[in-house]
C-alpha cells in the first residue's frame, strides 16, 4: 500500500528528472551528472516503494541494515558534491584571475599609448 509520503517522494524524483533533462541549463551540464541524478531519483523511488529492497541490498553487500547503506551512499554523494563544488570554484577563480590580468595589461597598453602621443 502506497502512503502519502511515498507519493510525495516519487513526485520529487520525477521533478528532479524533469529539471535535469528539460531545464535551460542542461545544455551546459555534463552527461554523467544527468545520468547520476536520474539514477538517484529512480533509486529514491524504488527505496520508497519497496523499502525491503534496501535491506536486501545491504545484506547482499555486507552492510547490516538498509538505513546504514542509505547513509553511506548519501555520505559518498555529499562528498562528491563537495569536491565538485570545490573544483568549480577553483576553476572560476582561475578564470577571474586571468581576466584581471588581461584587463590590467590592456589598461597598461592604453596608458602607454597615451604617453607616446604626448
Amino acid at each position: 500500500m502506497i502512503i502519502l509520503f511515498q507519493i510525495i517522494v516519487i513526485l520529487v524524483a520525477l521533478g528532479i528528472i524533469v529539471v535535469v533533462l528539460g531545464g535551460k541549463q542542461t545544455n551546459a551540464a555534463r552527461a554523467w551528472k544527468k545520468i547520476t541524478l536520474c539514477l538517484l531519483a529512480l533509486g529514491m523511488s524504488i527505496a520508497v516503494i519497496f523499502p525491503e529492497t534496501t535491506n536486501n541490498l545491504a545484506h547482499l553487500i555486507g552492510v547490516g541494515r538498509g538505513a546504514d547503506l542509505l547513509l553511506y551512499v548519501l555520505t559518498v554523494a555529499f562528498i562528491g558534491y563537495a569536491v565538485n563544488s570545490y573544483l568549480h570554484r577553483q576553476r572560476d577563480e582561475h578564470v577571474v584571475h586571468k581576466l584581471a590580468r588581461r584587463i590590467a595589461l590592456n589598461e597598461a597598453q592604453i596608458l602607454y599609448a597615451k604617453d607616446l602621443k604626448k
